[in-house]
């Protein structure tokens, strides 16, 4: 069972200074696209974070020399999938930036201005002569409707596109990401494209939004407790907003919707767990506390079978090393209370059972009784069925 929380509609809207494109360049199999372009009217200023993994794919080594050497501003993306080009040496990074210079002359902008990003199997050459060859076809279709096409040429095991586009008054944002496993916080947990029309006129105003908004977002969920080597988020900016913002908040809204697609998407999942945790001293801790929790393998699959082992739940948060009173603590599952202040109450368990079973978004929830402060986690259930997908991966 997918766990789908809106479907994609038929279009999603670009902000204004941007089009996309999506197109088939034989990387996967029967015709699905896999190679995908965001494209800026003019150079843009970008940022971008990416995995703390050592092992790093290609792109990650073009993209920050890119940014580099081009002060922050880009004109385009280009992603293909099926191909994560990490782990095949010199000539992987070769191989990029051979495919960054033949997008940029096209488009008559300097080398460095271009972004590549990779995502699929680790191990393989990238087959960079099937991506030059549609780089024309690419272009043709690049428009302010490319969206829905775009989000689905980044996708590897997701089982649905994630692409969504929110406005207030005076911005507008789309944001894109792909993830379905190998996803935790210890950078962006997947592909993730944010592009905006806010006014951030400096690669370094860019970065500090990112962090920002990736702080409270891809940083706070997990699937599996495994990091991608190709972990990436890239922020766009065209400063063409009718406000001065610089968006932060509608970026981090954004985020935190894609941030729940994926957990959703998560490989076998059945259930969307939201963690709350309440009563912490600073929100930092209270998130890292939400994330012991999420990456438990206990917690997972109790919430699988249904059962409402809050004792599990409070184990975790034990093991997180932030000091707390745990008979001054409070458990909860859905709307009920299963342990406060020391005390189960087993006669509640009736009603977090139902909260499991009836719903697809479920909630556990813990209050450590030691200050104000607050976060939420997500992640998914862990299933039979994620074993299967894993083991079938490259087979």
């Amino acid at each position: 069972m997918t766990v789908q929380l809106a479907p994609i509609p038929d279009h999603v809207p670009l902000p204004a200074g941007f089009a996309a494109a999506g197109v088939h360049c034989g990387l996967k199999k029967n015709g699905q696209l896999d190679l995908g372009l965001l494209l800026a009217d003019a150079p843009v200023p970008a940022a971008a974070i990416y995995t703390q993994n050592r092992l790093v794919g290609a792109h990650v080594h073009v993209c920050r020399d890119h940014l580099q050497r081009g002060d922050g501003l880009v004109r385009a993306v280009l992603v293909n999938s099926r191909n994560a080009n990490c782990a095949t040496g010199p000539q992987g990074i070769v191989d990029a930036q051979a495919c960054c210079a033949a997008l940029a002359a096209r488009l008559g902008c300097p080398t460095e201005q271009v972004l590549m990003l990779s995502t699929g199997p680790i191990g393989a050459p990238l087959p960079r002569q099937r991506i030059l060859d549609h780089l024309d076809a690419l272009l043709e279709q690049a428009s302010g409707d490319g969206a829905r096409a775009f989000s689905r040429a980044i996708m590897t095991t997701d089982t649905y596109p994630k692409a969504i586009f929110a406005e207030d008054a005076a911005l507008q944002a789309t944001g894109f990401a792909k993830g379905s496993g190998m996803i935790h916080p210890n950078m962006a947990t997947m592909l993730g494209f944010l592009v905006t029309d806010a006014k951030l006129p400096r690669a370094e105003d860019a970065r500090a939004v990112l962090r920002e908004v990736a702080d409270r977002s891809f940083h706070r969920v997990t699937v599996d407790g495994d990091t991608s080597p190709n972990d990436t988020l890239v922020l766009l900016a065209s400063g063409r907003g009718r406000g001065q913002s610089n968006g932060g908040a509608l970026l981090t809204d954004l985020a935190q919707q894609l941030a729940r697609q994926i957990a959703a998407d998560g490989e076998g999942a059945t259930r969307l767990m939201t963690i709350e945790v309440r009563g912490a001293r600073s929100e930092a801790e209270a998130a890292h506390v939400g994330r012991v929790i999420a990456t438990s393998p206990l917690v997972k699959t109790a919430v699988a079978g249904l059962d409402p082992n809050w004792g599990r739940i409070l184990s975790a948060a034990g093991r997180a090393e932030v000091p707390f009173d745990a008979t001054k603590a409070r458990v909860w599952i859905g709307p009920a209370a299963v342990y406060e202040n020391g005390v189960c109450h087993p006669e509640r368990e009736g009603a977090a059972h139902q909260h499991l079973a009836n719903e697809t978004q479920v909630v556990l929830g813990v209050d450590l009784a030691l200050g104000d402060a607050a976060a939420d986690v997500w992640t998914c259930d862990l299933t039979k069925d994620y074993v299967q997908i894993n083991a079938d991966y490259r087979t």
